[in-house]
């Protein structure tokens, strides 16, 4: 079983753009859009669900594990909050 959580971005380079040319070129080449992971995982004979309210996370994988097929939760995040360990590199400090 995998989970994928899913901000439409690659926020850590995009944290890293912000810090050295501002906000104005946050987004160049970085943002993805929205793709259902969920998707790849059932056009491949597996299980494969969305969530979105992180109270839907635990029935999601109870749902995929009694599925008994290899499954993908695709748990959308929101793509303005970044991780700690990438506000924390000293690349960007």
């Amino acid at each position: 079983m995998g989970i994928v959580g899913n901000n439409s971005s690659m926020n850590q380079i995009r944290y890293g753009q912000i810090q050295k040319y501002g906000d104005a070129r946050g987004r160049v080449g970085n943002t993805l859009g929205d793709i259902r992971y969920s998707e790849f995982a059932k056009m491949l004979g597996g299980y494969g669900e969305e969530v979105r309210d992180p109270a839907d996370i635990a029935p999601a994988l109870r749902r995929a594990r009694e599925s008994g097929k290899p499954s993908l939760i695709n748990v959308w995040v929101d793509p303005d909050v970044y991780a700690p360990g990438t506000m924390n590199q000293t690349m960007y400090k």
